[in-house]
């Protein structure tokens, strides 16, 4: 039986007499409804979990892939970073061989103006070139830390430790597959006790339609019972109201099941169904020349042009052996 079945079933069931089973049918279904309940938390919870780390399996896939572009960046990076340094140094270099000669010593040292003008404006190329190799320098030192910075980052989200997930995960399968296998178990006993009430409800009702028999003269299964012969029930007197119709019988395939009214129900008992007379009805139902009486305690019948549905021992008591034309008087 499917879970789902299990939780229906236990709670269309209704409930019967406990007096004999060592664990009820209400104590099983209620713990079977509590069970349903952890069992739906924990596939939610469980649900949570696996799209956590779905979603952070996801992350990791694409921040190594991002890690390996901005580790492209960063060596490129440092490349340029190298050569503008390698740069500078020869800057320097060209900068220390002039020695301490200031702009005078340059002008005074040339052999002739056309020389001097040569080193000045030399001196002058250097300096703004070493202005723009130290702004470059400065620049790719920044964009250098920054990638450096971003590759931290992403290790770190990259690698980022997802065991405990797992192990949450792991944890809620094994508490749903032990909740489950209880309900499975506790399905079964529940059928056990359903079985066991039912038939301590069939031995109880054996016992009140006997009861009744007794009371009311009615022997279930006697030869045709002549009209008239059979008393009302005690206190009950004829009301004047008469309906009639088609009546047919019910009997084994519902003998033991539940009537409309709760009881359970007995084929061999004086009652019969009705689709709106008030449970606890009597009636005098007449066939032919034969008389008895019923008590409406289920509902019915549910075929077209039939008013009333006896039971298999008030249809016997009258003769009624599938369906006639009957006259059913209310007594109250």
């Amino acid at each position: 039986m499917s879970l789902a079945a299990a939780a229906g079933l236990a709670v269309a069931r209704p409930a019967v007499s406990q007096a004999l089973a060592a664990e009820t049918s209400l104590e099983i279904s209620g713990r079977i409804s509590r069970q349903l309940e952890d069992l739906t938390q924990a596939r939610r919870e469980l649900a949570q979990v696996e799209q956590t780390i779905s979603d952070q399996s996801l992350i990791i896939q694409r921040n190594r892939i991002q890690l390996a572009d901005v580790s492209s960046l960063l060596s490129q990076a440092e490349h340029r970073h190298n050569d503008s340094l390698l740069l500078f140094s020869e800057r320097l270099a060209a900068i220390y061989k002039l020695g301490d000669s200031n702009v005078y010593e340059l002008i005074l040292t040339s052999d002739n103006l056309a020389e001097a003008m040569t080193r000045l404006h030399y001196l002058g190329v250097i300096s703004r070139s070493d202005l723009k190799v130290i702004e470059r320098l400065k620049e790719e030192e920044a964009e250098v830390r920054r990638l450096h910075s971003r590759m931290d980052i992403l290790k770190q989200e990259s690698f980022q430790d997802i065991g405990e997930l797992r192990q949450r995960q792991a944890g809620l399968k094994m508490q749903v597959a032990s909740v489950s296998a209880q309900l499975e178990r506790d399905n079964a006993a529940l059928e056990k006790a359903w079985a066991r009430e039912a038939e301590e409800e069939a031995r109880r009702a054996a016992e009140e339609s006997l009861r009744l028999d007794q009371d009311f003269n009615l022997l279930v299964g006697a030869p045709a019972i002549v009209a008239g012969s059979i008393p009302p029930p005690s206190g009950l007197r004829p009301s004047a109201i008469v309906l009639s119709g088609i009546a047919s019988w019910y009997g084994p395939g519902f003998h033991g099941n539940r009537t409309a009214n709760g009881e359970i129900y007995n084929m061999n008992a004086m009652t019969a169904a009705h689709k709106s007379l008030p449970f606890g009805t009597w009636l005098k139902v007449t066939y032919e020349d034969r008389s008895v009486f019923v008590r409406i305690n289920d509902r019915g019948p549910y075929i077209d042009g039939r008013f009333l549905d006896l039971s298999a021992g008030s249809a016997r008591a009258i003769g009624l052996t599938g369906i006639g034309h009957v006259k059913a008087e209310i007594y109250h």
